[in-house]
Formats: structure tokens, C-alpha cells, sequence
């Protein structure tokens, strides 16, 4: 399956993201930017651009575990690598960075 979404790690601006509420590729890609005036609570509005910034990893994530389970390698060393991707993922999607 070919990727068309933009490459490279995403990452968000400096909190607050009430005032800096752009997710970036690399050093000057846009990618996103989140909306702060739609009536949303600023922890929500933080917590929306971290799930954006771990998209990518997310993804990846899950791509791996899939490839890992089809080769009934949970458990084995390229599962457990999976897994411990997957962690990151969800860790960076709740705000924290490794």
C-alpha cells in the first residue's frame, strides 16, 4: 500500500497549542493546523494536536503489529519490536515524547 500523506516525523509547536496550534513535518512543513475556536476545552485542543502529531507513528504502529500477527510472530523478537512501536505511538499521541 503506497503512503501519499506527507513523510517525515510529525511533531506539534511548543504548547499552549491554543496559541501555537500548528503539527509539522520536518523543520518548516505545515501539515496541520488545529482549530481553537470551535468551542473546545484548551485540554482537548492540546490533546487533539498530539493524536495528530502521532498519526504517522500510529500508523506505522499498526502497520507493524498487522505484519507481525499474519506471521504469527507475536511474542517473537518481531512482534515484541511491534509492540514496543506500538508503546511509542501511543505514548506520543498522549503527549508524551520519547
Amino acid at each position: 500500500m503506497e503512503k501519499h500523506y506527507t513523510k517525515g516525523g510529525w511533531h506539534r509547536n511548543v504548547p499552549p497549542a491554543t496559541k501555537f496550534p500548528t503539527i509539522f513535518a520536518g523543520r518548516n512543513t505545515h501539515v496541520a493546523r488545529v482549530v481553537v475556536d470551535g468551542g473546545l476545552t484548551p485540554e482537548e485542543i492540546e490533546a487533539n494536536c498530539n493524536l495528530i502529531a502521532a498519526a504517522p507513528r500510529l500508523l506505522e504502529a499498526l502497520i507493524a503489529l498487522e505484519s507481525a500477527a499474519r506471521a504469527g510472530e507475536i511474542g517473537a523478537k518481531a512482534g515484541t519490536k511491534a509492540l514496543e512501536q506500538a508503546r511509542k505511538a501511543i505514548d506520543t499521541a498522549f503527549g508524551v515524547y520519547h
